[in-house]
């Protein structure tokens, strides 16, 4: 019997074309839809901006000509203001609100790490504010901190209270839109860390018990070194979130009274929309991506360096 083969293939060659970049093995194919993806919803939106914040680019019809006027923006924001007090007023919301809602979410993950009687319930119900549309929970706290029909108000005066105007006070609109986002974002604080509780092992902690260890010494030398990279990924993951905050704002006090509400995102919308200057927001949109970039990779780097001496530790 005599077999034939084809001229110039052979098996090896057969498993190689099925295999090879080109080939019915290559993952190339499959990749190019995410890439394509990446590229029409990342990179270019990013690449755009930046070439958008090297004009002078009028919004409106009457505003003359687009001009290049290369780092131009970049000087003027630096010169702005109102570009540092919203930049300020940013800062002071991430480091004010961030703290409130890592110490509420550790708590109640603390307390409710264990079986009880109606303990999913609880955490199910202690979820539900994340899943309200940041635009309604605006809407519903300037509907509750109305002077006249509010319901804080109606309670105060019950009281004997005089009229508060709580979102036409600096100091007070400020602290409104605080306690506002601490209370719709704590909760995701608390699934993050009530997850990475659970994770822990059971027996480490039972060891430690019979060892004589007290609540605070197993808090703090057990749970809160095992839980670090869980808070590190809540306060990043925050951050990201709370350097974009707009619309809750926005329904809430649109930025006032005056400038005491503007947060850097308010204020990058004022500058296209309210000043028509797309080239000047399309320049603190390219800040607060680097503002953005500079403290992932802080926190990314800080993760790191922990990894690597738990795994010298076990190493030793």
């Amino acid at each position: 019997m005599t077999f034939s083969r084809r001229r110039g293939t052979s098996p090896s060659g057969n498993v190689a074309s099925r295999n090879g970049t080109g080939g019915y093995g290559s993952p190339v194919p499959f990749l190019i839809p995410a890439f394509l993806i990446v590229f029409a919803v990342l990179i270019f939106p990013i690449v755009f901006s930046f070439v958008v914040s090297l004009f002078d680019w009028p919004l409106s019809a009457g505003g003359g000509a687009r001009r290049f006027v290369g780092p131009g923006n970049y000087v003027e924001l630096v010169r702005d203001r109102e570009f540092w007090n919203s930049l300020r007023l940013q800062l002071g919301f991430i480091f004010i609100a961030i703290p409130i809602e890592i110490a509420l979410g550790l708590g109640a993950a603390l307390l409710l790490n264990r079986e009880f009687r109606g303990g999913r319930v609880v955490r199910a119900l202690i979820l539900l504010p994340v899943f309200f549309l940041p635009i309604v929970s605006g809407m519903t706290w300037r509907f509750m901190l109305q002077p006249r029909y509010g319901a804080l108000n109606n309670f105060l005066l019950s009281l004997g209270a005089p009229e508060i105007t709580w979102l036409g006070h600096p100091t007070f609109a400020y602290t409104a839109v605080i306690v506002q986002d601490v209370w719709r974002m704590w909760p995701f604080v608390f699934m993050l860390l009530y997850a990475g509780l659970v994770g822990i092992p059971a027996d480490i902690l039972e060891a430690a018990e019979i060892d004589g260890a007290t609540s605070a010494k197993r808090l703090t030398k057990i749970i809160l070194p095992l839980l670090y990279p869980t808070i590190l990924t809540a306060v990043l993951l925050r951050i990201i979130d709370a350097l974009r905050i707009f619309s809750e704002v926005y329904v809430m006090t649109e930025g006032g009274p005056g400038m005491a509400t503007t947060l850097f995102s308010l204020y990058t919308h004022r500058q296209a929309f309210g000043y028509m200057k797309v080239g000047m927001s399309s320049a603190m949109a390219i800040f607060l991506l680097v503002i953005s970039i500079l403290f992932a990779i802080t926190l990314v780097r800080k993760n790191m360096s922990l990894e690597k001496l738990e795994e010298q530790g076990e190493n030793r």
